[in-house]
Formats: structure tokens, sequence, C-alpha cells
């Protein structure tokens, strides 16, 4: 995505990003201290917690925001963003299997409508909501308000692409789908989503998969991008994003910065392969 040319003007400094999703292992060594708070609406009503060591928040976590120059695990894509956690989902430890691979999250319109809220409130400028379920007026209008306060939406593609759902529904939403998994979704935004390095809890780091992460990447470079450029909106943005996809199939953050006006980028040449152009 060539973050690193962009990160030579913009680490994501000021820009606040709301993470909503299970709880995040804040302790871990990659995000000690890259987590200004957590609220946890599953259990604790909204209340301030110090950490809740869950798989898929911390993966994604770690993507946007893991520490710079620590000599330990990642990098991530926006590591000065300030980075707040709102546990809406929760890891179903009934359906997790020894060879199953990692429990699944699940979430609820109640506790989603909860900490959306909450991230409006708190002024959040971005929002990953690297979840996706079915249509719901409630969550939808309260998409629609922070949309309408400046905050950009970052949602994961649907899997699979089976249909649309809330959040990648909600119009005006930046939907983001794994590298090579965007063709014939006209709109889409396309970002790293397979065999990634990310954090994990208790210290660890592991490689998964999905466009949960690919939302992760993505939502890290529009970070980036905000604070290089605090006065692009989500269309801007948005329009910028799709413009720097190229025959890579991903979005190229220092070409898209470019296009926004951002001065002093030296941008590397984006890979090329046989592909043909159409």
């Amino acid at each position: 995505m060539s973050t690193a040319a962009l990160q030579q003007v913009s680490v994501g400094a000021r820009v606040k990003v709301a993470v909503i999703d299970t709880g995040v292992d804040a302790r871990h060594p990659d995000l000690l201290g890259q987590v200004s708070g957590q609220r946890d609406y599953v259990a604790g009503g909204g209340a301030q917690v110090d950490a809740v060591p869950e798989r898929h928040g911390t993966e994604v976590m770690g993507l946007i925001a893991a520490k710079v120059n620590n000599r330990q695990g990642i990098v991530g894509v926006a590591p000065g963003a300030v980075m707040t956690s709102y546990r809406a989902c929760w890891t179903d430890v009934a359906r997790a299997g020894a060879d199953a691979g990692p429990a699944p999250a699940r979430c609820n319109s109640f506790t989603l409508a909860q900490a959306l809220g909450a991230a409006i409130a708190d002024g959040a400028d971005v929002i990953n909501l690297s979840l996706g379920g079915p249509s719901d007026p409630l969550l939808t209008r309260l998409a629609q308000h922070a949309l309408s306060r400046g905050a950009v939406l970052v949602a994961a593609a649907p899997p699979g692409r089976l249909g649309k759902g809330f959040p990648s529904e909600v119009p005006g939403t930046l939907v983001v789908a794994s590298t090579g998994e965007a063709a014939g979704s006209e709109g889409w935004l396309a970002a790293p989503g397979r065999a990634v390095l990310t954090t994990v809890p208790g210290g660890g780091y592991d490689i998964d998969a999905g466009s949960s992460l690919a939302a992760a990447h993505a939502t890290g470079v529009i970070a980036l991008l905000r604070a290089a450029v605090p006065t692009a909106d989500a269309e801007r943005l948005k329009r910028a994003l799709l413009g720097s996809m190229g025959t890579s199939g991903a979005i190229n953050a220092c070409a898209a910065a470019r296009t926004l006006g951002v001065a002093g980028l030296h941008c590397d040449a984006p890979p090329q392969d046989s592909a043909p152009r159409r």
C-alpha cells in the first residue's frame, strides 16, 4: 500500500480512531500505551476497562496502531493515531474447536448501537467496523448521523459478497474487501487481507485472513490521510483511494495522498503484473 512513503509525513497524529469490535489486549507489548481508552458495552454497560484480551479486536487494533521503533513485532499503519476500543462484540467460545481455528465473534444491535453512539459522542474522526450482519434501521440511522458529523466509516466487505447488510449497505461508508476479491464490486476499496501477520492476546502474533483485516489496513491509511489533510471528507477520501488502486489491486496510500495535495512525498512505483488493463 506504499504506507512507508506516507508515514514520512504523517503517522496519524491527533486523528481519533474508534474500533468497534471485541475487546483488545491493551497490555500487549506492541499496543501498550497505544490505546487511549476501552469501553465495554458487552459486560460493563459502557464502563472503562483496562483490557479485555480477545483475538479479533486485538488483531484489528494491531494492524492500525501497533508501536513503531520498539524493536518488536509489527508496525501499525497509523501508530500515532488516538485509538479507542469500544467492545460491542464478544468471542463465541462455545463454537471454538481444536480444528476449527479461532473462535468466532458475535455482536448484537443493542451493544453496537451503544458503542456507535459513544464513538459519535466522543468525536471519532474514523470509525472502524470490521464486522457485518443483517440490515438494521437503528444502526443505519446512527451510522448516517456519524457521517453527517464528518466521521469516516470503514466497513468490512461481506464475506463472499453474499448480499449486503449493516454496515456495508450504509451510503457513504467506505467498504473494503481483501485484495483480489473486489472485482465486480463497484465502489469497494481493496487492501491486504490474506495471510496477514498481526497482534493476538497474550503478547503474541499470528497469521489471519479476511476482509476485517483489510478494513483495518484501510482504516490506518485513512487516519494517515486525515492527519495530513484534515479537511478531506469521506467522499473525497474515497475518490482518492479508488483512483490509487493500480494493477496491484490494493489502495496506494502515497498515490492517494498526492491526489489530495500532500507535498513532500517520494512514492515508490506501484507493483506491476502481467494482467491486461481494462
